[in-house]
C-alpha cells in the first residue's frame, strides 16, 4: 500500500493544504507545534475517519474535538492511495452526526461508493475492506510508538496464513471471540450484551420496585385525594351558605339605605305609615311608628276654638257683603262728590256771565244791581257748599247748596223784567234747571248712602267706615289666631316627626352596627374558607402531579418485563458458557498453530533487535495469549526480562521490533503496509539510532516510510542515505 497524496481542506491548523509523498522515506523535520502530529492524525482520519472500532456508542475518538478546523471551515480530507495495483481517491467530510465518504477509482475517477455495503453504523469502511485491517489494527501495526497494542485480541486471525493453519479455524475463533466480546465477561460492563442484559435486569428490577412503590404511593394519594375532595365539597357548601348570607345582608343594607333616606321625610298619608309598618325590622321599630301615629292622631282633635275666643259677630259676620256694601258706598260718595264739583262749576259759570255783563258797561237798573248781588251771593254759597263737601260736612253742604239755589232763583226772577237780559236770563234759567237736577241727584245719592250705613247700624258714613275697620281688624285677628293655631299644630307635628325620625335613626344605626359586625364576620369566614380551599386545591394538584410522576408501567407489566429480562440474562449466560466451551476447544486446537506462528514472529523481532542493538540482544519472544507481550533474554546473565524491566531506550527498541515483526507478518497476507514514526527515536543513543535508521532505509525499498521528528540528528544521519535516490523526500512544514 502506498499513499500518494493528501489534501487537508479543514483539519486542525491545516486548511486547504496539499502534501504529496514519495514511495520511500518521507522525512518531516520541524520543531514542536509545527503540525507534524496533526498531519499524521489527518492521514489516519482520511483513511478510516475518526470513529472507534468495536463499539456502538461513544464511537468518536477524543481527537475529534482536538482537531476541529481552526478556521471554522468544513472538517474535510481527500487522500489518494495505491493498493493492489489500483489507485483510489477517498473523499471524507467528518461530520460528527454522520460522516460522509465517497471513493473514486483513478485515473477516470469512477465512483465506487455504492459498491461497498454500509455496516451497522450505516458507514462504509473502504480501507478496511481493502486491507482487511480495522483502524485499531492498522494503527497498532503501522504506527511505531512506545505503547502496548490496543487490539491485540483481534490480531491473531490477521497473522495466520493459509499455509500455516486453517483460516476457517481462525475465522471461527475470531467469530467466537467477537461473540464473547460482545456478550462480555461481567454483568456490570457497559458495552457488552451481558452487561446490557444485567443492566436491563437491574433496570427492570428497579422499575418493578418503582412500580410497586409507585402503586403504593398512588393508592395512598388516591385515598388522600378522595378525602380532600370531600373536604373541598364541604367547603364549597359552606362558601355557598356564606355567600347567601352575604347576599341577604346586602339586600338588608339596600332596604336599610332606603329606610334611612325616608327617615328624613315626613310620612304624609296612611300608605306611608303602612309602608313603615310593613318594612319594620323589629317590634321596637314598629312600636316607635305606633307611638308617632298616636301622637299625630291626638293633634287632629284640637280645634281652633281652644286657642282663641270667637264672638257672635265673628261667627255671623258676612265679610263678603260688608266689602260689597263698602265698595258701593265708596262709589256713591264718589258720584256725590263729582256732582258737587259739577254744581260748583255751574255756579262759577253763572257768576262769570254776570261779571262779563257788567264789564260791557251796561247801566243796570236797581233791579239789575239787585239781581247781580243775588247772583253773586248764590255763587258765594256754591263755593261754600263745595268747601263743606270737601270737609265731609254733608249737612252744611246741602244747606248751603239749597240756600244758593234759593238766592239764584230770586236773582233770576229779578232779572225777568228786562228784555235786554232776556237771552241771558234764559241761559241762567237753563243753568238753574241743571243745578236743580244735580241737586235732586245729589239728594238721591245722599238717601242711598244713608240707607246703606243704617243697614249696618251706623249713623253716618264715618261711623260705618270706623265700624267696618273694626270688624276687619277683628276678622284679621281671628284669622291670625287660626294661623297661629295651625302653626302650633305644625310645630307639634314637626316635633313628633323629628322625635320619631331620631328614634328611628338611632334604631337603624344600631341595626347597621350589628349588620356590619355580621358582614365582617362572614367576610372573614369567606376568606378562611377560600384559603382552606386554595390549600386543599394545591394539595390535590400536588398529589395529582405526584400520581402523574408515578404513573409508570403497571406492576403486572413491570413484573413480566423483569422476569423476561432475567430470562434473557440467563440465556446470555448459558450462551456465554457454550461459547467459552467452544472457544476453549478451538484455542486448544489453535495452540498448535500458534506454536507455528510464534516462531516466525519471534524470529523476525529477534533479527530486528539484533541489528539495532548490534547484537546486544538476540532473542525476543512475544506471547499472543497475553496481547503479544514482549520478553527478552539478557545475554550476560541469561535472564528473561519483561519489557518493563528494561531501560527506556531498550523498551522503545522492543516496541519497534514488535511492530516491525507484526507488520512483516501481516504484509505477507496482503501487501507491504506503510510505517509511521512520530518522534519515536528520542531515547535512542546515536549508535543505535544510526543502526535503526539504516534498517529502516533497507525497509524503504519495499515499504513507504513516514518519519516525523523535531530533531536534526535523524536528518543528518539519513541525508547520505537519501542523497542519491528519488524514492525519498524531505518535506518542509511551514
Amino acid at each position: 500500500m502506498r499513499i500518494e497524496e493528501i489534501q487537508l481542506k479543514g483539519f486542525g491548523k491545516w486548511q486547504d493544504e496539499v502534501f504529496r509523498f514519495a514511495p520511500g522515506i518521507n522525512v518531516f523535520a520541524a520543531p514542536n507545534e509545527a503540525g507534524k502530529s496533526t498531519l499524521l492524525q489527518g492521514i489516519f482520519a482520511a483513511l478510516y475517519g475518526l470513529k472507534r472500532d468495536y463499539v456502538k456508542s461513544a464511537r468518536y475518538l477524543p481527537e475529534y474535538e482536538k482537531y476541529l478546523p481552526w478556521h471554522q471551515g468544513e472538517y474535510e480530507t481527500i487522500i489518494t492511495y495505491e493498493l493492489a495495483g489500483k489507485s483510489y481517491r477517498l473523499h471524507r467530510i467528518l461530520r460528527k452526526e454522520r460522516e460522509q465518504a465517497r471513493i473514486f477509482l483513478d485515473p477516470e475517477w469512477t465512483e465506487l461508493t455504492d459498491i461497498y455495503m454500509e455496516d451497522r453504523r450505516r458507514e462504509r469502511d473502504f480501507v478496511e475492506k481493502h486491507t482487511g485491517l480495522t483502524r485499531s489494527l492498522f494503527t497498532d501495526i503501522t504506527w511505531i510508538r512506545r505503547e502496548p497494542l490496543t487490539a491485540s485480541e483481534h490480531l491473531v486471525p490477521a497473522l495466520s496464513s493459509s499455509e500455516e493453519s486453517n483460516p476457517e479455524v481462525h475465522l471461527m475463533l475470531a467469530g467466537l471471540e467477537r461473540d464473547l466480546s460482545a456478550i462480555g465477561k461481567k454483568e456490570r460492563a457497559e458495552n457488552t450484551l451481558l452487561g446490557k442484559a444485567g443492566a436491563l435486569v437491574a433496570q427492570k428490577e428497579a422499575e418493578l420496585a418503582h412500580a410497586e412503590s409507585a402503586w403504593g404511593i398512588i393508592r395512598q394519594l388516591t385515598h388522600q385525594i378522595a378525602e380532600w375532595e370531600a373536604e373541598r365539597m364541604e367547603l364549597e357548601q359552606q362558601r355557598t351558605r356564606v355567600l347567601q348570607r352575604q347576599q341577604r345582608i346586602k339586600t338588608q343594607e339596600e332596604a336599610w339605605n332606603e329606610r334611612w333616606q325616608k327617615s328624613y321625610s315626613t310620612p304624609v298619608s296612611a300608605s306611608d305609615w303602612q309602608w313603615w309598618e310593613r318594612t319594620g325590622a323589629s317590634q321596637e321599630e314598629r312600636q316607635i311608628h305606633e307611638e308617632a301615629q298616636a301622637a299625630l292622631a291626638g293633634l287632629s282633635h284640637l280645634q281652633v276654638s281652644e286657642f282663641t275666643e270667637v264672638t257672635e259677630m265673628d261667627q255671623t259676620l258676612d265679610q263678603g257683603r260688608l266689602l260689597a256694601d263698602y265698595e258701593k258706598g265708596i262709589s256713591l260718595r264718589k258720584r256725590w262728590e263729582e256732582g258737587n264739583l259739577q254744581l260748583a262749576r255751574l255756579a262759577a259759570t253763572t257768576i262769570t256771565a254776570g261779571s262779563r255783563r257788567q264789564a260791557r258797561g251796561d247801566l243796570p237798573s236797581k233791579a239789575a244791581r239787585q239781581s247781580a248781588w243775588l247772583w253773586g251771593g248764590s255763587g258765594l254759597l256754591a263755593v261754600l257748599g263745595i268747601a263743606a263737601a270737601a270737609a265731609d260736612q254733608t249737612g252744611l253742604c246741602i244747606a248751603l247748596f239749597l240756600l244758593m239755589a234759593a238766592v239764584a232763583g230770586v236773582a233770576w226772577r229779578k232779572g225777568r223784567s228786562r228784555g235786554i237780559e232776556q237771552k241771558q236770563s234764559q241761559e241762567i234759567f237753563a243753568q238753574a234747571e241743571e243745578l236743580q237736577s244735580l241737586q235732586e241727584e245729589l239728594g238721591r245719592l245722599e238717601n242711598e248712602l244713608r240707607e246703606l250705613v243704617l243697614a249696618w247700624d251706623a249713623p253716618d258714613w264715618e261711623s260705618f267706615a270706623a265700624k267696618r275697620e273694626e270688624l276687619l281688624i277683628r276678622q284679621r285677628s281671628f284669622e291670625s289666631n287660626q294661623l297661629k293655631a295651625q302653626l302650633s299644630r305644625k310645630d307639634a307635628e314637626a316635633q313628633i316627626v323629628n322625635r320619631w325620625g331620631e328614634q328611628l335613626r338611632a334604631l337603624l344605626e344600631q341595626e347597621q352596627r350589628v349588620r356590619l359586625r355580621e358582614r365582617e364576620h362572614f367576610r372573614a369566614e369567606e376568606q378562611r374558607i377560600e384559603e382552606r380551599m386554595q390549600h386543599v386545591r394545591e394539595q390535590m394538584a400536588r398529589a395529582n402531579g405526584e400520581m402523574a410522576a408515578h404513573d409508570t408501567v403497571p406492576v403486572a407489566k413491570a413484573r413480566g418485563e423483569y422476569e423476561e429480562a432475567v430470562a434473557g440474562l440467563r440465556q446470555l449466560q448459558r450462551k456465554r458458557e457454550a461459547l467459552q466451551t467452544a472457544r476453549d476447544a478451538l484455542q486448544e486446537a489453535l495452540a498448535e498453530w500458534n506454536r507455528d506462528i510464534s516462531p516466525g514472529i519471534n524470529q523476525q523481532a529477534s533479527n530486528v533487535l539484533t541489528q539495532i542493538t548490534g547484537g546486544a540482544y538476540r532473542d525476543v519472544r512475544m506471547d499472543p495469549h497475553e496481547g503479544f507481550a514482549i520478553r527478552v533474554l539478557e545475554p550476560s546473565r541469561q535472564m528473561v526480562l519483561e519489557q518493563e524491566q528494561c531501560s527506556t531506550g531498550t523498551q522503545d527498541q522492543l516496541y519497534l521490533a514488535q511492530r516491525l515483526s507484526l507488520a512483516h507478518q501481516v504484509s505477507q497476507q496482503t501487501e507491504p503496509l506503510p510505517l509511521f514514526f512520530d518522534d519515536h527515536f528520542v531515547h535512542y543513543d546515536d549508535e543505535r539510532l544510526r543502526k535503526a535508521l539504516a534498517y529502516i532505509h533497507e525497509l524503504s525499498a519495499e515499504r513507504q516510510i513516514f518519519l516525523f521528528t523535531c530533531q536534526e540528528r535523524e536528518l543528518h544521519i539519513l541525508e547520505p542515505l537519501l542523497r542519491f535516490s528519488d524514492r525519498h523526500f524531505v518535506h518542509t512544514l511551514e
